[in-house]
């Protein structure tokens, strides 16, 4: 998974590209980093990019989540589509973490 950040305002936007799962926990770690550091009081990822994940990748969304609440800020997920679509509605993410189409 590759992924690149802009801040506009008081969000933080990072969109997501390729596929995310276990090998990309480095990353992972770089990410919640960069959102516990940001001055911002909201994060928004774009999954539109995405075009796998697996358990861990669902798993790394919620440690995503948990550094933005951890410090204050809301995390949003924005365009799933695909495979990545479905595996947040059989998971029920929508009931842990706002996604916008």
């Amino acid at each position: 998974m590759n992924y690149s950040t802009t801040q506009d305002g008081n969000t933080v936007s990072i969109s997501f590209n390729g596929d995310f799962g276990f090998p990309d926990n480095p990353k992972t770690q770089e990410i919640m980093k960069e959102v516990k550091e940001s001055s911002c009081s909201g994060v928004s990822i774009d999954l539109s990019g995405l075009e796998s994940i697996d358990s861990a990748g669902l798993g790394m969304l919620l440690l995503i989540n948990d550094a933005a609440e951890d410090s204050g800020k809301k995390l949003e997920l924005c365009r799933p589509v695909g495979q990545v679509q479905k595996m947040l509605e059989i998971s029920k993410f929508s009931e842990i973490i706002s996604i916008k189409s």
